[in-house]
């Protein structure tokens, strides 16, 4: 097999135009997604930061934080964006990670202090046949490094302080793993996770189950639900094009940010109405007719001209509740 870290390098900037068309439009008004290529190296803070200098608005979060070691992508939120923060942070995730045998660190990747190392004896069989066991849904003990919260504190600063904690179990769910290669002492491979799972807890239960140890050497995000890395930019890039005042097809508007949640249309007094908080009669009965409450969580609601005002959802005992309203 040949060796595929150059798959964890930053990739390089993709040509100006992403996958949809360009548009002219001051970037400090823009409001929704804006996705990223992170490169390895800085933390999600950092680029966070950075596109609150780049964008000229404070009004800036993102999907679901990336170590420093790892790149790829991140759906970052932009303006009333911001506010789409829950629906964009639920959905699924996938990776490419980089495997490195024979040893045990206390963070369960290469960044951490080493703990343990044993002699590596990979046989491609036995790899893939305990690999793909580690798939569905599986209780496990969350990294002792990690942002998790017990009794107010974080769990990495009760492992920095070297203080005792009962650190807490999961349900993490695995599934699409597909086996890229591998060498001597390392393996690679992709797959898709559940919101909140660990790739660095599947890489140590990998380790366990072949005796040998494991930590996590490499990780790339490829996915955030519904988007793909190749939809993403670089920093650089999206600097480029906002100086420019082109926004590319890595910039996705409020409209089209959640493709996969139903959507209705108002109008004239009812759209005047939603702006203020409340549900017209017509609009309820729009509600009615489209919302199934066996597939639909929420429905978006926009304007007959394709902008998105609000966001409603129907619970037990209240009806149809608005979750979110937008006023840009």
């Amino acid at each position: 097999m040949t060796n595929n870290s150059e798959n964890f390098k930053t990739a390089p900037a993709k040509p100006e135009g992403g996958r949809g068309p360009s548009v002219k439009r001051d970037p400090v008004d823009f409001h929704g997604l804006l996705l990223v290529d992170k490169p390895s190296g800085i933390s999600s803070h950092d680029v966070v930061a950075r596109l609150r200098r780049i964008m000229g608005t404070k009004s800036v979060g993102h999907s679901g934080t990336l170590d420093p070691m790892a790149s790829g992508l991140m759906a970052c939120l932009i303006n009333e964006g911001t506010k789409l923060s829950q629906y964009i942070l639920e959905g699924d995730k996938g990776y490419r990670v980089r495997i490195q045998f024979g040893i045990r660190t206390d963070t369960l990747d290469t960044t951490g202090e080493t703990l343990e190392t044993k002699p590596v004896n990979l046989v491609e069989a036995t790899l893939l046949a305990e690999a793909m066991k580690l798939q569905g849904e599986m209780e496990v003990e969350v990294p002792i490094y990690s942002a998790i919260k017990v009794q107010g504190k974080k769990l990495y600063e009760y492992a920095r302080s070297e203080k005792d904690v009962v650190i807490p179990k999961k349900i993490m769910n695995f599934w699409d793993v597909k086996f890229l290669g591998m060498g001597q002492d390392w393996a690679e491979f992709d797959l898709r996770c559940s919101k909140g799972s660990y790739i660095r807890t599947w890489v140590d239960l990998l380790g366990q189950a072949l005796g040998c140890g494991a930590a996590m050497s490499g990780l790339r995000r490829t996915y955030s639900a519904p988007y793909i890395l190749e939809q993403g930019q670089t920093l650089e890039v999206i600097e480029e094009c906002v100086k420019k005042n082109t926004l590319t097809g890595c910039f996705v508007t409020m409209d089209a940010a959640l493709p996969m949640v139903k959507r209705i249309r108002v109008k004239g007094q009812d759209q005047v109405l939603l702006g203020n908080g409340q549900i017209s009669h017509d609009l309820r009965s729009q509600l009615i007719a489209a919302f199934n409450p066996d597939s639909d969580q929420f429905v978006q609601v926009l304007s007959m001209e394709g902008k998105l005002l609000a966001i409603v959802g129907l619970e037990s005992g209240r009806g149809f509740v608005l979750k979110r309203v937008f006023k840009y």
